[in-house]
């Protein structure tokens, strides 16, 4: 007994309902890529705007070393030390942002979460050396005060300024530390659902 549909018209209103079906799931699975794809890109544009807003921050800081620590009376090393921390912290952000673009974020999804694993790992370690660095920096500052004014007394309000300012400068640092890593930590989690 040949097997076919010839003949059997519920056979053959069968397999038109699976490829109908198959189709539409088909096109249902390209719909939910392309708004992940969307979705991931908005999230990278979040996460490299905080990379510039590092690298403005850097340029701030650098423009300060040049033109506002000297009237400070602060020496042209810590200056300079200033600036070189500030370009460093500006060519990691660089390295790590390296491939978080569009063109990396059109590539399969596995590539796209080892990329975002890596800058969430990255980040994290950046944090231990950037607290390190500010530690440093915080201290070589105060001590340039004292040196500079004379007397703890007359350094007192600068220092007291400084360290306003980096508990917000720290503050707002972390914020935008815990975005980007939050952020990683959605893109990864997206991809993972997407391929089940």
């Amino acid at each position: 007994m040949e097997n076919t549909d010839n003949g059997h018209p519920e056979l053959e209103a069968l397999h038109e309902q699976a490829a109908l079906l198959k189709k539409k799931l088909d096109q249902e699975t390209i719909v939910s890529e392309e708004v992940l794809r969307k979705t991931m890109s908005r999230k990278v544009r979040t996460i490299n705007a905080q990379a510039i807003t590092s690298g403005i921050a850097a340029v701030v800081v650098i423009a300060f070393a040049i033109f506002y620590f000297p009237t400070l009376g602060l020496s042209t090393y810590f200056s300079i030390g200033t600036i070189v921390m500030m370009l460093i912290c500006v060519f990691f952000t660089l390295k790590y942002h390296k491939n978080v673009n569009a063109k990396s974020m059109g590539s399969d999804l596995v590539s796209v979460a080892k990329i975002m694993k890596k800058l969430k790992t990255d980040y994290m370690n950046w944090l231990k050396y950037g607290f390190a660095m500010a530690i440093g920096w915080a201290t070589w500052f105060c001590i340039e005060l004292r040196i500079a004014s004379g007397t703890w007394h007359e350094a007192l309000s600068t220092v007291i300024a400084v360290v306003v300012g980096l508990f917000l400068g720290g503050f707002i640092g972390f914020r935008m530390h815990k975005k980007v890593v939050n952020t990683c930590d959605e893109i990864i989690d997206s991809v993972k659902r997407e391929n089940g």
